[in-house]
Order: C-alpha cells, then structure tokens, then sequence
C-alpha cells in the first residue's frame, strides 16, 4: 500500500468518524471536538508529508487547518 494511500485511508476513517458523531448528536461541533481534531491532524500530516501543492477537497486550506489546531491545543482527539 502506497504512503498516499495510507493517508487517504487515514483521512477517511477520521472523516466517517467525525460524520457518525455528528449525526448521533445533531450536529453540534462542540460534541464532536475530538473527532475535528483528529481529522484536522490528518488533514495536517497530508500537507505536511504531500508538500505545498497538496490539496484534498475535504480538507480545510493548510493554514487553516493549523490555525484550528492551535486554538484547540487543548483538545485529546
């Protein structure tokens, strides 16, 4: 399995997971904290590991997503 693929992989399951916890409480982020930042930490290494010109629709812009992550320092995905 190639390295893109295991980040994708990655990205996915952070994302389905992040979706169920979201549906189960009505959708309201603050329920659901550990779930963003998980898939915030993968939206994060794929930029980090994929470069300047790596993008995923899913993913929020890279500064951003690190934008995010500091403000939430505080949170245990």
């Amino acid at each position: 399995m190639s390295q893109r693929h295991m980040r994708l992989s990655g990205l996915v399951s952070a994302a389905c997971a992040l979706q169920s916890c979201m549906s189960v409480n009505t959708y309201s982020l603050d329920k659901c904290d550990k779930f963003v930042k998980a898939f915030y930490l993968c939206c994060d290494e794929m930029y980090k590991k994929g470069g300047k010109d790596c993008s995923l629709s899913a993913c929020s812009m890279h500064s951003a997503v690190e934008r995010w992550l500091k403000r939430h320092a505080d949170v245990d995905p």
